[in-house]
């Protein structure tokens, strides 16, 4: 069956960015109800390529690794085409652009460029970043498996730099509320546990930087501990474990194992480049050596927390110190603030009575003016001011004013006759 003689499928499902390719023929059996095994038969590709690892690149990879790992990615390397026979996988890509409308070149991306011996176990290609996978359900768009994350070496994301743990069990929940707080505690249990390990910046620096040239099946650069480096992250058997991500946080710590012990421990394929001193012969490393590196991170973090604790005991002794001073300096504040009031209070009670003053004497003059009294009082001599030196003499003057008939007429006092 040719390419061309093969029906388009129903929906056209793209691969994501940086999405691996079997995460991708997942979605795309998914969309369409069936399984990849399924999907082969139907469109004519061989059914047994659906049971294999099809995460690496067709193109042969001796190539691009360097001599040291050609043996093994020459065994993992698919068999090369017979002349006038098209390869396989190839076919299989072809078809597949074919019936999803996708460029070829789109579908090839999803590969990756290092040997099978560089990537994860099948049963565990379900490992990734939480963070991404909350947010990916919170915008909606659909969850995947990225290339970087199928790789041994590769141990954060390189968005959210958060250690990678295994989502399997998230998956089979769902897109639910349910898978979306198992999600966030997940992101929040990482952090917790991420925030008791001090990383080497140069060691997650190597980690990034080879995981990426992995990707491009490039050749790694001779750098003085690189290839031991590679090989420790590559060959060892712990991935199975389900604290595996402490682990790898632990060799990418100044807290983990001195060198040549985390390979003898876990059993290495690569041999350590030196041997630490005073080892006995004949006798290899046990697992109380990783009780011991453990424990030793546990009392670097209760180390953190005892400065922590002290320096808030130093400060809670400043403050009971500094009490009294600030207990009299309030209290000084406090009463300033209380004769403040009550000036203001005598000030405004003064104003008050002054203005009820002035008030009564405006009433006064109102009414002489209304009896006609002013002009009265004027004629009579008594408009000297009230600041003249002979007071007496104005008093008398002020008296015999107000003694006059008509004024007390006015103001209804006794001693004035009512006929008037």
């Amino acid at each position: 069956m040719s390419g061309r003689e093969i029906e388009p499928l129903a929906f056209r499902v793209r691969p994501l960015p940086e999405e691996c390719f079997e995460s991708w023929l997942r979605r795309l059996a998914a969309r369409h109800e069936t399984t990849p095994k399924a999907l082969f038969r139907h469109l004519g590709i061989d059914a047994a390529l659906a049971d294999r690892d099809l995460a690496v690149s067709p193109v042969p990879a001796t190539s691009r690794v360097p001599a040291t790992s050609r043996a093994s990615a020459w065994l993992a390397a698919p068999a090369p085409a017979v002349a006038g026979v098209p390869d396989r996988r190839q076919v299989m890509v072809e078809r597949l652009a074919w019936a999803t409308m996708v460029p070829a070149k789109a579908i090839s991306r999803t590969f990756v460029g290092c040997g099978r011996g560089d990537l994860l176990p099948l049963t565990l290609r379900s490992i990734g970043c939480a963070q991404c996978w909350l947010d990916w359900l919170v915008s909606g768009a659909p969850w995947r498996i990225e290339r970087s994350w199928i790789l041994r070496v590769t141990t954060f994301c390189d968005r959210h730099a958060l250690l990678l743990t295994d989502l399997a069990g998230i998956r089979a929940l769902g897109r639910t509320q349910a898978a979306e707080r198992a999600l966030a505690a997940r992101v929040a249990r990482t952090r917790a546990q991420m925030a008791r390990f001090a990383f080497v910046k140069t060691r997650v620096l190597w980690n990034g930087m080879i995981a990426r040239e992995q990707i491009r099946g490039a050749r790694p650069g001779d750098r003085v501990g690189w290839e031991r480096y590679r090989a420790a992250l590559v060959g060892n058997r712990f991935h199975y474990a389900p604290v595996r991500h402490l682990l790898l946080a632990a060799f990418h710590s100044s807290d983990g194992l001195k060198a040549g012990r985390w390979e003898q421990i876990f059993r290495f394929d690569a041999q350590p480049a030196r041997l630490p001193r005073k080892a006995a012969s004949g006798v290899g490393p046990q697992l109380s050596d990783l009780a011991e590196a453990i424990a030793r991170v546990g009392l670097r973090q209760l180390d953190r927390e005892r400065r922590r604790l002290t320096m808030v005991c130093e400060q809670l002794e400043q403050a009971k110190r500094n009490y009294p001073r600030a207990h009299l300096m309030q209290g000084l504040k406090a009463r300033r603030a209380a004769l403040a009031r009550a000036v203001r209070d005598a000030a405004a009670t003064e104003s008050a009575a002054m203005s009820a003053q002035r008030r009564g004497f405006q009433e006064a003059l109102f009414y002489l003016q209304a009896s006609g009294m002013v002009g009265a009082a004027m004629s009579a001599g008594c408009a000297e001011p009230a600041c003249s030196a002979n007071g007496d003499l104005w008093r008398a003057r002020l008296a015999a004013c107000f003694a006059a008939p008509r004024f007390r007429i006015l103001l209804d006092l006794p001693g004035h006759g009512r006929g008037w």
